[in-house]
């Protein structure tokens, strides 16, 4: 978005390591051989290394009652929160933990109820119980109401990475996304007409006291958790666009029409309330908070506009990027940032948070490592798998032309894939996938051709 990002792409065809009649299966490797990166640029290297290191302590095997899982939350909780596994996922993925993601979202789908107002657990423990910190029983506890939204859009990315229909087709999860679609809506009053003008506290206790916080606080309208008042958080509209998204393609990927339909028709009607009302002209920002007294305030938001493609208007883009760079920010925020700004085109600033999170106060915040992993391999190396198109797309975002970088053995679809980047114009791929796959090579820049092997 800062300037013309990549000209064009090149769509080639992979054979895979089975591409004969009979399908091969490839071999599950240990983590210490996943996703294996190395640069000529150590600081890259260094930053990606630690994360990796990191993100792994926190991964746990099938011992405990819950079964595989990694943490999410504050570290010492033992527990996985949806926000943060959402956001997690990916990082997570890259680095081998496919059967972590699978298992934490399904207990995730599994608790979905009406008695808790159609919330399932806000955060889960190894014992595979909602942690006592959020929860103390069903009409008292702490729950974001982005967070199944939050979800949805994050299981059509494990979707895409693994090739698992079950997070299309599985009863568990199409009976949490119908709830969180339809009930959920309803029950808190989230529909695009009536959202400006929902109440500040909803379904709640009969003895409902404004100083518990599993009163206040169950059904918080945004991720933002000490704005007294708050009635909608800019952050909320966004994860609800980006539900509906993915409830709409993951309707085009199941054949279902109407549900298409009715993600599209939602999610345009959320990004125009976005744009229409939230969006100020004379400061050139989106403003965050709505209150009970109906006025907006600023704060924390607007990173998630960004990262939910909310708003595809460049220049609103560009100023939000302009808004969000003026800012301090935590490091829950800034651990989405290198993926986020490489990928809208701002490589400088992408990089020094990348390199800078290890050293940052609270970096032992699970987030912050899996963010890392995810920067690198997504963000550096432009690598997006979708198993919807078969395809492989990556474009590398390194600084300039001197430098080299090598990503080994990352986990998509039923294998893996190795990409090599030298400089800004030269890729190399191998597929070690039981399938041909189509690869989507980019290059940022203006380029009257590409070779493929030595040809035009």
């Amino acid at each position: 978005m800062k300037k013309a990002i990549v000209l064009g792409t090149v769509v080639l065809c992979m054979a895979g390591c089975g591409s004969s009649s009979k399908k091969t299966v490839v071999q599950e490797l240990p983590v210490e051989q996943t996703s294996v990166f190395t640069s000529s640029d150590k600081e890259l290297e260094n930053a990606y290394n630690w994360a990796k290191k990191m993100a792994l302590s926190y991964a746990h095997d099938n011992s405990d009652p819950v079964g595989y899982w990694y943490e999410a939350a504050l570290p010492q909780r033992e527990a996985f929160c949806m926000r943060d596994v959402s956001h997690q996922a990916v990082g997570a993925h890259i680095l081998g933990l496919a059967k972590h993601n699978k298992n934490m979202f399904t207990r995730f789908a599994e608790n979905i109820t009406e008695e808790k107002d159609w919330c399932t657990y806000w955060e889960i423990n190894r014992y595979n119980k909602p942690a006592p910190a959020d929860y103390a029983n069903d009409k008292e506890f702490w729950y974001n109401l982005n967070a199944n939204f939050d979800v949805m859009q994050a299981c059509l990315k494990m979707y895409q990475w693994t090739g698992d229909a079950g997070y299309l087709t599985d009863s568990v999860f199409t009976n949490f996304y119908e709830k969180s679609v339809n009930e959920y809506i309803e029950r808190w009053a989230l529909e695009p007409e009536k959202i400006m003008d929902r109440a500040p506290y909803m379904n709640q206790a009969k003895d409902f006291n404004p100083n518990n916080n599993f009163h206040t606080c169950r059904g918080l309208p945004s991720y933002v958790e000490n704005f007294r008042g708050l009635t909608v958080g800019v952050d909320l509209l966004a994860t609800l666009y980006a539900g509906y998204t993915a409830y709409a393609e993951m309707g085009e990927l199941t054949g279902d029409a109407v549900k298409t339909a009715k993600g599209q028709e939602k999610a345009a009607a959320y990004q125009q309330i976005l744009e229409n009302n939230w969006w100020s002209p004379e400061n050139s920002f989106y403003q965050t908070f709505w209150t009970v007294e109906k006025k907006f305030y600023r704060g924390e938001g607007v990173p998630f506009i960004l990262w939910f493609d909310a708003s595809n208007n460049p220049d609103r883009i560009r100023a939000s990027v302009t808004d969000i760079l003026s800012r301090e920010w935590n490091v829950e925020n800034m651990s989405a940032f290198p993926a986020l700004f490489y990928r809208l085109g701002y490589g400088e600033d992408a990089y020094r948070f990348l390199v800078g999170l290890p050293q940052m106060n609270r970096s032992e915040y699970p987030e912050v490592s899996y963010g890392i992993v995810e920067g690198t391999v997504c963000g550096v190396m432009g690598i997006r798998p979708l198993n919807s198109e078969n395809s492989i797309a990556t474009c590398s975002r390194l600084a300039d032309n001197a430098q080299e970088a090598e990503i080994k053995n990352v986990p998509v679809f039923d294998g893996y894939i190795t990409v090599k980047h030298k400089g800004q114009n030269r890729t190399e791929i191998e597929n070690n996938t039981s399938k041909e796959l189509i690869w989507k090579v980019a290059f940022m820049g203006e380029h009257a051709q590409v070779k493929v092997n030595g040809k035009e």
